[in-house]
């Protein structure tokens, strides 16, 4: 027989030793049954409490070990797409540095070839700010506009104030004071600035010789024409024709 003393060392040996045993050994050779059999005949109650404890702190601690490599694989694939994104940003910073260097020296050259060919274009301008479009000589005035339509219309032929006056109604005096306070000029004037958008489209655009020109455009006499064109451009209407054709043929 096995006495009191001896059970008592047997079940404090049971207490001891079989759980470490379960843990360890026992698991690979028995089922889950029989553990648990051997659990509730052999432990007491809070050796089987302090044992379900630790293996819930074992499921925790392995779902958390799972979630911490989860969370380390996010964080390096972040990390890659971040080092990435990088690495684009500055390729793309670099391509955007050429563009505008490319940029700019295309404006430096398109700057340089303006200031080259502005001397040019401003001859050209000048050449052509003598001979415009009859339509951009007179303003636009409804109330005259009989007036120079009759001028447009008579220019070339030998006409005056009184000749106006007459196609359009009025009386002269009447008539030079309305164009006067609606234009500044008098009639005499409009119809000599008309007479000279003529001249200096004839001597540019032909070869006709002065005087025919001054026939052309109302004048009877061609000193009276000469006077007149030196008085309204500073030089002679063959000076003229030869300063803006050298002009135009340096410009082409």
């Amino acid at each position: 027989m096995v006495s009191s003393n001896g059970i008592l060392e047997q079940g404090n040996f049971l207490q001891v030793t079989l759980p470490h045993i379960w843990d360890r050994d026992m698991s690979d050779v028995c089922d889950e049954q029989l553990l648990e059999t051997l659990r509730v005949a052999c432990f007491p109650v809070g050796v089987r409490l302090h044992q379900q404890r630790f293996l819930a702190l074992q499921r925790t601690n392995r779902a958390l070990e799972s979630k911490v490599q989860k969370l380390l694989a996010e964080l390096t694939t972040a990390k890659e797409q971040f080092c990435r994104d990088q690495a684009s940003d500055r390729q793309t910073q670099t391509e955007l540095e050429k563009f505008f260097s490319l940029l700019q020296a295309t404006l430096d050259s398109t700057e340089q070839l303006l200031e080259a060919i502005a001397p040019r274009l401003e001859k050209h301008v000048t050449s052509k700010q003598w001979i415009s479009e009859p339509q951009r000589l007179f303003p636009t005035c409804p109330q005259l506009k009989k007036v120079f339509d009759y001028i447009e219309a008579n220019y070339h032929q030998s006409i005056g104030l009184s000749d106006v006056a007459v196609a359009v109604g009025y009386s002269a005096a009447y008539l030079t004071n309305l164009v006067r306070r609606k234009t500044g000029k008098t009639v005499n004037d409009w119809i000599f600035e008309r007479r000279m958008l003529a001249a200096r489209a004839l001597l540019l655009e032909t070869n006709q010789p002065v005087n025919q020109i001054a026939c052309a455009i109302g004048y009877q006499y061609e000193g009276y024409f000469f006077r007149q064109f030196r008085q309204f451009h500073g030089t002679t209407p063959q000076a003229w024709r030869n300063t803006q054709r050298s002009n135009v043929s340096v410009n082409h």
